[in-house]
């Protein structure tokens, strides 16, 4: 019953959000705004947009794998995209078959391959961060802000906590707390390579920007750059909420309400779906094809793993 409560909820409240968001929409101002042009930028856009951040996901990957040795680029692209599929369905389902697969295909113990996928995903969260508040710092009253004081939080805790986990000198009763597993990539990754892994995350913040942006331009709907910036991100964040099924529901809604200013809500609320729909058609598409056997093996494991 737990594991249908964990996997049923997430439909439930993209199917509820959607309901509420689509309740009032004028479904002719909707079909209108899906032109040829939207075809025309979207997909190839979409097309690249996959291919860069697949590399950008293997590399990666790769550069934080050392033992027993370097986890080649396309094996690790394969894994990303086994975790895609399977992320599609349950958010925590894909990060544990990304768990599983660098454990069983890098030889790595379970706790460090989790260990590199918090290390990633806490690097994404601070790089987020940090490009809203930059962006927020330059745009008016109108547009979607990001609290100062949350920016530096999420600065100084990422690299206060970086330097005290990785001193020699001992923490006193935080030991216990510096040696958990978790914590294992941040004391031991090497410093270039943790350089290396910020430059990646934020060149894939930046992709996604560019997607985001390419959507507007598809629907020939305006928006300045600090404002495109900070709003992209900022539904980035809520759409990596794991209460959705791939943030559907919870993306449209904050869409709709951070872009309010600078287009009908019609349009927006179609420019999310569509945007989300071939990002999930791309995903997808890229599990099958690159990482059939993959995916299989990480669904077959996380079932006999997760609660």
């Amino acid at each position: 019953m737990k594991r249908w409560l964990q996997r049923a909820l997430p439909l439930a409240v993209s199917i509820a959000l959607l309901i509420w968001l689509l309740g009032d929409v004028d479904f002719a101002e909707v079909a209108a705004s899906l032109t040829r042009r939207v075809i025309g930028v979207l997909v190839p856009a979409l097309l690249v947009y996959g291919a860069v951040t697949l590399w950008l996901e293997a590399a990666s990957l790769s550069r934080l794998t050392h033992a027993p040795e370097r986890l080649p680029a396309w094996t690790a692209a394969r894994i990303k995209c086994a975790s895609y599929l399977l992320a599609i369905v349950n958010y925590a389902l894909g990060a544990a078959a990304l768990v599983v697969l660098l454990r069983r295909r890098a030889g790595l113990p379970l706790a460090r391959a989790a260990s590199l996928v918090l290390l990633i995903s806490t690097t994404d969260l601070v790089v987020v961060l940090c490009l809203a508040g930059g962006s927020s710092a330059l745009v008016g009253s109108r547009a979607p802000t990001v609290h100062v004081g949350l920016v530096v939080a999420g600065i100084v805790g990422l690299f206060g906590g970086l330097a005290l986990l990785r001193t020699p000198r001992s923490l006193g009763p935080l030991e216990r707390i510096r040696g958990l597993s978790a914590f294992d990539a941040l004391r031991s990754v090497p410093l270039p390579d943790l350089a290396l892994l910020f430059a990646l995350r934020i060149t894939f913040s930046i992709c996604f920007v560019a997607i985001c942006g390419a959507a507007f331009v598809a629907f020939s709907v305006e928006v300045p750059l600090p404002e495109l910036v900070a709003g992209v991100l900022i539904v980035a964040v809520v759409g990596a909420i794991p209460i959705a099924v791939a943030g559907l529901g919870t993306t449209q809604a904050a869409f709709v309400v951070l872009f309010a200013p600078f287009a009908p809500r019609e349009t927006l609320l179609t420019m999310s779906l569509v945007l989300s729909a071939g990002m999930i058609a791309l995903r997808a598409l890229m599990g099958f094809v690159f990482a059939r056997e993959f995916t299989r093996e990480a669904l077959r494991e996380t079932r006999s793993v997760t609660p």
